[in-house]
């Protein structure tokens, strides 16, 4: 699977390879899927898709859906998580009959640590940020003959979160341009292919933090990296270096037109704004995405069709009062 994606040279053909993978897994993971909310904001003329209001509070539902159906019953799986990924994969693994280990950063979130031990699933933290957990795990599921599940690294993985996409094409035939918080990659990769395949036309704009812009700055070098002044960041779901050798870097090379990167103070603004306006609750990962799209289309007047995915809601309540009263 992997060489199919990597040695692959036609964006076109990598974005027509994985929507039929997209395709598969919408039809098997549907019956446990809320088909989240597309809401228009008037006053800033985005589109907001609302997978802060998925099961499990984030897209990373959609992904771990996928991956764990494919699985035997009765399979013991590992996996590495900031958070969301790890609470869609703890509960897929409770739907699928599976046991699920999951390796956590200890500089994760300390309320997305409580609620995955509270999750039935074995939780071990490990010292470092998002890629130090996910090569312990790795490593931990090699050493065992475990069942390894990238948070992102991962073809199945990628055609679930790419679901996404396949319901805003069926509910927005034409878009212009849609603006996805990066991470790993998981997330735009999915929608990235969709998307390309069934509206060429579409710009695909990549959103991270100025503190953490791994993606961003490994596209312009050309090869993986890791920035050596990273700081911390509110978009901790988004937070931190992406495997070496993923798939999603390359498939970001095809099929990502363009990145923005956002400060400190415009992430929680689209925060604040989301919550005064459409009394919705994000995280810091759906607030890098709404404040790229709320910086181009406040200042530049952008016309057409704009969508946001709004990736997940699993904020602290104290942080998010906190913001909201700045």
């Amino acid at each position: 699977m992997r060489e199919s994606v990597e040695n692959e040279e036609d964006g076109t053909i990598i974005s027509e390879f994985i929507s039929s993978h997209i395709t598969a897994a919408y039809h098997r993971i549907n019956p446990h899927l809320i088909r989240t909310r597309l809401i228009k904001d008037d006053e800033s003329g985005l589109w907001l898709k609302c997978e802060n209001e998925q099961t499990t509070g984030s897209f990373k539902w959609r992904g771990a859906l996928s991956k764990l159906s494919t699985l035997d019953e009765g399979q013991s799986i590992v996996t590495a998580s900031t958070g969301n990924h790890g609470l869609g994969a703890a509960k897929a693994a409770q739907l699928y009959g599976l046991q699920a280990m999951i390796f956590v950063p200890n500089s994760a979130a300390p309320k997305k640590i409580e609620r995955l031990k509270q999750s039935g699933a074995d939780v071990i933290l490990v010292d470092g940020d998002s890629l130090a957990a996910e090569m312990a795990g790795k490593e931990f599921a090699l050493k065992n003959g475990l069942t390894w599940v990238s948070p992102y690294n991962d073809l199945e993985v990628i055609a679930g979160q790419g679901t996404i996409g396949f319901e805003l094409d069926a509910d927005l035939p034409h878009i212009d341009r849609v603006y996805v918080t990066v991470g790993g990659g998981g997330l735009i990769s999915g929608i990235a292919s969709w998307l390309k395949h069934h509206q060429p036309h579409i710009e695909v704009i990549g959103c991270q933090p100025m503190n953490s812009p791994e993606m961003y700055l490994s596209i312009l070098a050309g090869h993986v990296v890791t920035d050596p002044e990273a700081k911390p960041t509110i978009s901790d779901g988004s937070a931190g270096p992406l495997e070496e050798e993923s798939i999603t870097f390359g498939i970001c090379q095809k099929l990502v037109d363009r990145f923005i990167l956002v400060s400190e103070e415009e992430i929680k603004s689209a925060i604040r704004y989301l919550f005064t306006h459409q009394e919705l609750i994000i995280e810091g990962a759906a607030g890098v995405a709404m404040a790229a799209a709320m910086r181009e289309n406040t200042t530049n007047q952008v016309k057409g069709t704009s969508v946001v995915i709004l990736c997940g809601g699993n904020i602290d309540p104290v942080v998010h009062q906190n913001i909201c009263r700045e």
